[in-house]
């Protein structure tokens, strides 16, 4: 009878116990959270860049249009919030992850690998990002 209640206990304490890796008990850093946003930002920008590709390479099968003329008239058409939206993630998803990348350079040559460089390319690369963003949102 004893038994059963530690199987119990034990098999309780196994359904509480959360999956591995729970990155909610740790503290956010600026180091893995820009990894993982630059991992984030390739997967949507190469994405994004395969689909059309395929689906420019596609359309002509299926009778749809999607030359370059097409592309400019329904981006003219859209309503400008939707427009300012989508030109915002698209700007600043390419433009966090060729920032970030050049910083990834930077360090592959011996610089800015200590906690503070790491720090100061991260802010560098947020700045530039956020500039970059702003500009090719809005301009």
């Amino acid at each position: 009878h004893a038994e059963e209640s530690q199987a119990a206990v034990a098999e309780r304490a196994r359904k509480n116990r959360p999956v591995s890796p729970n990155l909610g008990i740790y503290q956010p850093q600026m180091s893995w959270v820009l990894s993982g946003l630059h991992r984030n930002t390739g997967v949507l920008v190469a994405g994004a860049a395969y689909l059309y590709t395929a689906a420019f390479g596609l359309a002509p099968m299926f009778g749809v249009d999607l030359g370059s003329v097409t592309a400019a008239a329904t981006v003219a058409s859209m309503p400008t919030p939707l427009l300012l939206a989508v030109k915002a993630l698209v700007s600043s998803s390419l433009s966090f992850h060729c920032f970030n990348g050049i910083r990834h350079l930077w360090w592959d040559t011996g610089r800015s690998v200590s906690n503070k460089g790491v720090f100061n390319t991260g802010y560098a690369v947020l700045g530039a990002t956020a500039l970059a963003t702003g500009y090719l949102t809005f301009f």
